[in-house]
């Protein structure tokens, strides 16, 4: 055995330790100001550079963690220091995990760990700093834009979407999976102010005790062509747009609750979820959607 070979034999750490070393403070800026803001062509393309050169990386981990704290608060305003130790713990543990998922194989961080001292190598402390930030800046998201609904009833959306001239307005149609038939009303949402509401009609009520409806919005700055927009790919992921109910009393008016700046919106649909909604849906149940009409 040479002595390179040796070396290479008594250190098979080395090489995972520089693959979790901590990304460089400008990649977890651009990505949050991206999550938070959206980003100019050059900081897109500056980005694009950095995550390819630190390909472990997932570059959708901060709109992660800002989907696992608005679904932990409904779209709530919160305070960073008065958020429960448990929910804090979630989001951690959940982004950590959505970032660590492509990346290490488990086995080989526990075979980094050492049984003495229980602790893991510097390149994973760094990542558990690096995700703490992350569920800083969720935070953050869900305290920089509060929501506080001003429509109530149907009479007062349409005069919402008159004084709203950059709003779309599109229709229910049946959707994808589980089709509701017979819905009526539409979805509206201004990029300009970033407000938006469903008017639902004949959507079959639920009891959130068992599931809850959640809207979805793909917006297609977001995709990674936005020139040819994929809603169906794996790595396209549409924004949160809240978790509402349907009672019996036939037409609701409902605000979208965003924790993402929504900027070009091309799709909206309404899944069915467990109560609280979810990250990342399955849509198993897709009962309606609304798109741009045909032309």
């Amino acid at each position: 055995m040479t002595h390179d070979q040796h070396d290479q034999h008594d250190n098979p750490g080395d090489e995972m330790n520089d693959r979790l070393e901590l990304p460089p403070e400008e990649l977890f800026n651009l990505l949050s100001d991206r999550a938070l803001f959206g980003l100019d062509d050059a900081d897109t393309n500056r980005l694009e550079e950095l995550l390819r050169t630190n390909a472990w990386v997932r570059g959708d981990c901060m709109d992660d963690a800002v989907a696992q704290m608005a679904v932990a608060f409904d779209g709530a305003a919160v305070d960073a220091d008065s958020m429960p130790t448990q929910v804090a713990d979630r989001i951690s543990q959940a982004v950590h995990a959505e970032i660590a998922a492509d990346a290490i194989p488990a086995n080989d961080i526990a075979g980094s760990i050492s049984p003495a001292t229980n602790s893991a190598p510097a390149g994973t402390l760094g990542w558990l700093g690096w995700v703490a930030a992350a569920a800083a800046i969720a935070v953050a998201v869900v305290a920089w834009q509060p929501f506080t609904p001003t429509i109530q009833n149907s009479s007062q959306l349409v005069s919402w979407v008159d004084q709203h001239p950059d709003a779309v307005r599109w229709d229910w149609a049946p959707g994808l999976v589980n089709p509701a038939e017979g819905v009526t009303g539409y979805v509206t949402f201004s990029p300009d102010s970033q407000e938006g509401y469903m008017l639902i009609k004949g959507l079959e009520p639920n009891d959130p005790r068992i599931q809850q409806y959640q809207l979805w919005i793909w917006d297609q700055e977001r995709e990674p062509d936005p020139e040819n927009p994929t809603p169906l790919a794996d790595n396209v992921h549409p924004v949160d747009g809240g978790v509402f109910d349907v009672n019996d009393q036939g037409e609701v008016v409902i605000p979208i609750k965003l924790p993402l700046r929504v900027d070009q919106p091309y799709l909206f649909a309404v899944t069915v979820e467990r109560p609280g909604g979810v990250v990342k849906s399955e849509k198993g149940s897709v009962p309606i959607i609304a798109k741009a009409p045909d032309a």
